[in-house]
């Protein structure tokens, strides 16, 4: 019996660490629950410091070149929008008066803005293309340092 559950929590330990890294196993994605285990895999490990940023792109296409063109771009607008964004605010409210009573209008409108960055020392940490659906999705990670 003991070797019984000896043997049992040795494999439950190896099912246990092979599904810690399933982005470096994994060649295809076969539905949208993959992409999220690959995706949260990949992007988990690089969080930004005060010396480092890091940027996660994804993105896919029918063609190779596309997704990863596209997904290297994705990550460069992550750095960017950490590097020089601004945020613009407009409310407006409207308060009238009628027969009827009285009618009040609120709106609201935030729009996020990045202005020109350069990020020509960045470097590719992380690069790989699986097959999704019968496109090709690319995960790209640059780093940019902080410090000159």
């Amino acid at each position: 019996m003991r070797k019984l559950i000896l043997v049992l929590l040795g494999f439950s330990l190896l099912v246990g660490c092979s599904s810690n890294n399933i982005s470096k196993n994994k060649t295809t994605l076969t539905n949208q629950s993959d992409f999220v285990k690959v995706n949260e895999s990949i992007c988990k490990k690089y969080k930004s410091t005060n010396k480092i940023l890091y940027g996660c792109g994804t993105a896919s296409s029918k063609s190779f070149d596309l997704a990863k063109s596209k997904a290297l771009l994705n990550s460069k607008v992550i750095v960017s929008d950490s590097l020089s964004n601004s945020i613009v605010k407009n409310e407006s409210q409207t308060v009238s008066e009628t027969d009827k009573g009285i009618k009040r209008d609120y709106n609201s409108t935030e729009t996020g803005q990045i202005f020109e960055t350069s990020l020509s020392q960045y470097r590719i940490v992380y690069d790989k293309t699986f097959v999704q659906n019968g496109k090709y999705r690319s995960f790209i990670v640059i780093a940019y340092s902080l410090e000159s």
